[in-house]
């Protein structure tokens, strides 16, 4: 380590790596910050040389992350997400300083970006937090970035940005080596990304649009404090009134957000009925979202979406996939394909376009246009809706997401906002845009994660290998010294 490193206080390294995980990620985040949040762990950690040390990082870092996430959730649940987020980071930082101190500085470069690739793919195929925690997840507003989740999805994204922090923490700690070349790869990696992402924003929305609408209902749904019948019947007639109002704007669809009411189950049949005779009235598709207790004490629900067609007729009725941890039981029925005069109408429900899996998916079953009835809380406004739009990216397809207690939206098959409600304002809840109808083939629809996370495999097998065949070397060296 060079001398000008070796010499900051590791008080310094550790406020400075606690200030740029806070500051960098979830609400109030300053995304520039999240390209270089990693950079003084891994100053930290390459100079640490016993257990007691490793395990201060583990702590610091897990006091940073659910600092992070009380910016968004209380802190007894910020205790409960946080601690298994820092204590990944952890391992991840005690993997790659393993890998380097066996390997060599440039392996060490590029181990980085790979470890992370491994990491934001298992958290968001098998881990309770989606994408939430990727280098994807701190920059909603960097559209031209997000445009590579259309060629290698989010792990791509991530990727690249630990690239940047791997190289300014290696030119840091070894600034007598010859970096030029590694940085010259680098400045090429981000222009070409850049310049895709830009490109690919510049090419206009090809073929029809549909006018949709998203409806979102001013009633609060608490387990603990449940609205009253009266409350329930005045908010379905509100329901219906804000979406008579949408029809007459000219709307083809029309959504609800998500749990928009409560209904039971021995009322859903004539609440079923009398949209089916709205849709019909109106010649509007309509999707309701809303709950279906299961049980009260303790409360427990269905989280569904029903789509009507103009003629009345039920056409799907999706369950949540991904519920928030805690929520209620996830659901395993397929992805809906919905053929429409206007095109292919697909289902999701808020917390599932967290998971790259549903973009898939519905590309899967040719998915021009996506409907996500949503319900966040303050604290995610508007980040969650904002980062929804990648899923569109990802998969190609249109999306219109009416959201309870944060701003709603509809996107284009590139993310662009067609369509922008704030919560925080004074309006009637009614949002009516009009969105691209053709969906647009990406590489990422077609291959997934595959070619990101198999690069990054092999990348970490070599380097595996290689510190395997020097062990061995090491070995026959000293049996050979033995046996003179």
């Amino acid at each position: 380590m060079s001398r000008s490193v070796d010499r900051i206080p590791t008080l310094v390294l550790a406020l400075a790596g606690s200030v740029l995980v806070i500051a960098s990620g979830m609400r109030w985040g300053v995304p520039p910050l999240a390209w270089i949040a990693p950079v003084p762990w891994m100053l930290w950690i390459r100079r640490t040389t016993c257990w007691r040390e490793r395990l201060a990082i583990l702590a610091v870092l897990a006091l940073a992350t659910v600092a992070q996430l009380t910016k968004i959730i209380p802190t007894v649940f910020a205790l409960g997400f946080g601690l298994p987020m820092a204590l990944g980071t952890w391992i991840v930082l005690l993997v790659w300083d393993a890998l380097r101190r066996r390997t060599s500085e440039v392996h060490a470069l590029y181990a980085w970006p790979a470890l992370i690739v491994l990491s934001d793919w298992s958290s968001y195929t098998s881990g309770p937090m989606g994408v939430w925690g990727s280098g994807a997840s701190t920059q909603p507003d960097n559209l031209a970035l997000l445009q590579l989740a259309s060629l290698l999805g989010v792990a791509a994204i991530g990727a690249l940005m630990a690239w940047v922090a791997s190289f300014a923490a290696a030119a840091l700690a070894a600034p007598g080596r010859s970096w030029w070349r590694h940085g010259v790869w680098l400045v090429l990696a981000l222009v070409a990304a850049f310049s895709f992402g830009v490109w690919r924003l510049s090419e206009p929305s090809q073929g029809p649009t549909v006018r949709a609408a998203a409806i979102v209902t001013d009633l609060g749904l608490f387990p603990d404090s449940l609205p009253s019948r009266e409350a329930l019947d005045a908010n379905l007639e509100t329901l219906f009134e804000r979406s008579a109002r949408a029809a007459d704007r000219g709307a083809r669809v029309i959504v609800w957000n998500e749990g928009a009411t409560i209904v039971e189950r021995s009322d859903e049949p004539a609440v079923l009925a009398r949209a089916s005779a709205f849709a019909r009235e109106h010649s509007v598709d309509l999707v309701l979202a809303y709950i279906v207790p299961t049980s009260h004490e303790p409360f427990r629900f269905e989280n569904l979406a029903v789509f009507i067609d103009d003629s009345g007729v039920e056409r799907a009725r999706y369950y949540k996939r991904h519920p928030v941890p805690g929520e209620t039981e996830p659901s395993d029925n397929p992805v809906p394909r919905i053929e429409r005069p206007y095109g292919v109408v697909s289902l999701a429900i808020c917390y599932d376009h967290d998971y790259p899996e549903m973009s898939r998916g519905h590309a899967g079953v040719g998915a021009d246009l996506v409907l996500v009835p949503s319900s966040d809380w303050r604290g995610i406004d508007p980040i969650h809706t904002k980062l929804a739009r990648v899923r569109a990216i990802e998969g190609g397809f249109s999306s219109i997401r009416p959201t309870r207690w944060a701003a709603s939206a509809g996107f284009d098959p590139m993310g662009r906002i067609r369509g922008w409600m704030r919560v925080d304002e004074d309006n009637d809840r009614i949002l009516v845009t009009e969105l691209p109808v053709t969906r647009r083939r990406t590489l990422y629809a077609m291959v997934g994660d595959a070619p990101v996370v198999a690069s990054a495999s092999l990348y970490l097998l070599v380097l595996l290998s290689l510190i395997l065949h020097r062990w061995r070397q090491t070995s026959a060296r000293r049996d050979n010294v033995g046996a003179a």
